[in-house]
């Protein structure tokens, strides 16, 4: 190589070693605010998430994972079949895993059973105590039973997720969640609520029941159906949904109102799943609306 190649090739290197040490800045500069950019984004989205569970109850990406475990992994639940039996048995151990120490803090209980085809089916329940009239209860109930359809699913999934997102209020009354392993009808549920899931000492104040929807409303008609029995359980129903009612100003006695809504209806969830989860996020607004007024 000539003396004149090399004193080029020497020439050129500190060329490249500055142009190295102006770039180095500028892309540490860059990556940086890229790192920065991407740290408050994802905190903004945590910060959407969580105001989301805070104002509807739950999150629709959780409760699709909830509606997919009930019908892909545990499929129907019933007492009549083997494989419903099984259903049941595994529905509950979601339930109490969902809702238990481990996640969500819930200490899980579990009701006297009711014996059949061998075994002792029980409810379970999680509550949050009243800090005022703690020995006044307002039930909050679903069945786990179900055909291992999506409205069956979401039905008992918008119940776990919403006793999970009120973990924390402070209402006046107790408000416990039950989780019957029977798909009887309301009267039925009412007597195993008020048998099986009161305390010695307690009494029952309102039942607000969910169900699923076995026919779509007719045009014109509310979404929201009500199962309602007695002149008391229409005027505490109507007390509960009256905006403008700041509490419950009736005298003493047991409300019981069973709900069910089309985010309920297997009707409504062909080929419009997306749109089913979306709408069950108002659907709990409502219920925890109307629990937080009954629990006052």
């Amino acid at each position: 190589m000539s003396d004149s190649t090399v004193n080029q090739a020497d020439s050129r290197s500190p060329r490249i070693y500055k142009i190295l040490i102006m770039i180095l800045p500028v892309g540490v500069v860059i990556g940086t605010i890229i790192f920065m950019f991407m740290y408050f984004y994802l905190e903004r989205e945590d910060e959407k998430n969580h105001a989301v569970i805070v104002s509807h109850g739950l999150r629709v990406s959780d409760l699709e994972d909830m509606v997919g475990k009930f019908t892909d992994r545990i499929g129907q639940r019933n007492i009549e079949s083997e494989q419903g039996r099984a259903g049941l048995r595994r529905a509950a151990s979601m339930i109490e895993g969902r809702l238990g120490p481990q996640n969500v803090g819930y200490p899980v209980v579990k009701s006297e059973g009711k014996a059949a085809y061998g075994l002792l089916w029980k409810s379970l329940s999680v509550e949050i105590l009243g800090e005022e009239k703690p020995d006044e209860v307002v039930f909050a109930a679903v069945s786990y039973a179900g055909a291992g359809e999506d409205a069956d699913a979401n039905i008992v999934s918008t119940l776990i997720m919403l006793a999970s997102s009120m973990a924390r209020e402070n209402p006046a009354r107790t408000i416990r969640f039950v989780f019957t392993p029977l798909n009887d009808s309301p009267e039925e549920q009412n007597q195993w609520l008020i048998e099986r899931c009161l305390k010695p000492g307690e009494s029952c104040v309102g039942i607000l029941g969910i169900k699923t929807m076995p026919v779509m409303p007719s045009a014109g008609d509310a979404a929201w159906q009500a199962d309602v029995r007695s002149a008391y359980d229409i005027a505490w129903w109507n007390t509960l949904k009256d905006e403008k009612t700041d509490s419950i100003s009736l005298s003493s006695g047991t409300g019981s109102v069973w709900l069910t809504h089309p985010v309920f209806s297997t009707q409504t969830w062909v080929d419009s799943r997306g749109r089913r989860l979306d709408s069950t996020l108002s659907v709990a607004q409502d219920l925890r609306k109307w629990l937080v007024k009954a629990a006052r």
